[in-house]
């Protein structure tokens, strides 16, 4: 599983534990709905591999968000992480890497190879999902925006101007977490590696003393 970075979202996702998933569900829904009206070509083609449930562990938020897809539709459920779920594929990653494979402006290939992107069950599942998000040329914002109306271009324009806050907030708990967070995590590093050493001289130590011992005198 992958670690959700040190960020603005999972300072927020703390602060979320206490909100229960049944006050997220009628959000997600409507969501599901606006991709599934605008972007129907996506559960379209998940249609051939049959009924499918996909777990997504947004490591960065306290919830799962359970997507089920049968007959080109999809339908999802939000439930707490502690809760068993019986998925066909769970995907986990920060929240950003999400949108990011939902909108192509993030490479899936990069995010497996670094672990920020990781996955358990049906493989053929997760990469026809993948498939069918990387043919569909979402634009999430605009998704979104396009719910309110003719207040279409103001909900576009200030969900514009919240994701560049975020960017700016980002770029400070980057800093953050290079100044105060990595050198910690560096020092742990290398002392885990010195007991590690430590503990190899002890396995030949003892084999050498073995030896020693069942030498005829």
């Amino acid at each position: 599983m992958s670690t959700p970075p040190f960020s603005p979202i999972l300072m927020g996702g703390l602060l979320l534990r206490a909100v229960p998933p049944e006050l997220v569900q009628p959000v997600a829904e409507r969501l599901a709905r606006r991709l599934q009206d605008r972007h129907p070509d996506i559960f379209e083609r998940l249609a051939p591999l049959g009924p499918r449930v996909f777990a997504i562990d947004v490591t960065d938020l306290p919830w799962l968000f359970v997507l089920s897809v049968a007959d080109g539709e999809g339908h999802v459920e939000v439930r707490a992480k502690s809760d068993e779920t019986n998925a066909d594929s769970t995907i986990h990653a920060p929240l950003k890497v999400l949108f990011g494979l939902l909108d192509g402006s993030i490479d899936g290939d990069a995010m497996f190879f670094t672990r920020d992107l990781t996955y358990e069950g049906d493989t053929e599942a997760v990469v026809a999902l993948r498939n069918a998000l990387d043919g569909a040329d979402v634009d999430f914002i605009a998704d979104i925006a396009s719910a309110f109306g003719p207040f279409e271009g103001a909900a576009q324009s200030l969900a514009e101007k919240a994701l560049a806050g975020f960017a700016r907030a980002e770029s400070d708990f980057a800093a953050l977490n290079e100044s105060l967070i990595q050198p910690v995590a560096r020092r742990n590093d290398a002392q885990a590696r010195r007991i590690e050493e430590l503990e190899e001289r002890c396995a030949r130590l003892e084999k050498a003393l073995r030896r020693v011992k069942t030498m005829p005198t």
